[in-house]
């Protein structure tokens, strides 16, 4: 499995479609709530950690669902991180801080976004 593919694997281990947020299908091909979107930023184990986000997108009155699909998320991480084989060796994904920021959308009042920060380190050779 590839650095972009282990990614995408860890945030869809979460009953969630999800894409990545430059790849998001529009008009009729559009996603239903809930879904994800994540930015994909890669390294290897020379770089460190480098910051990487992922966005709950819910269509709800009420912030409790999104807000328990975070916490989902928070613990799968854990205190010590996740990690995840990939061809050339491993990633460690982190809480990032803050770990969590609540938001909306200005067109729509019912559309709740959650956006979750982690750190994510490439143990890789490439």
């Amino acid at each position: 499995m590839t650095k972009a593919q282990a990614v995408h694997a860890f945030f869809s281990q979460f009953g969630l479609k999800v894409y990545q947020e430059d790849s998001v299908p529009t008009g009729t091909d559009a996603p239903e709530f809930p879904y994800g979107t994540y930015n994909l930023v890669t390294d290897d184990f020379f770089g460190g950690g480098v910051p990487l986000s992922f966005s709950l997108w819910y269509l709800d009155s009420s912030w409790l669902a999104i807000n328990a699909k975070t916490e989902e998320i928070s613990r799968a991480i854990g205190l010590n991180g996740y990690f995840m084989n990939c061809n050339g060796g491993a990633i460690w994904f982190k809480r990032g801080s803050p770990f969590a920021t609540s938001s909306g959308d200005e067109s729509n009042r019912l559309i709740k976004r959650k956006l979750i920060n982690i750190t994510v380190e490439y143990i890789t050779d490439y």
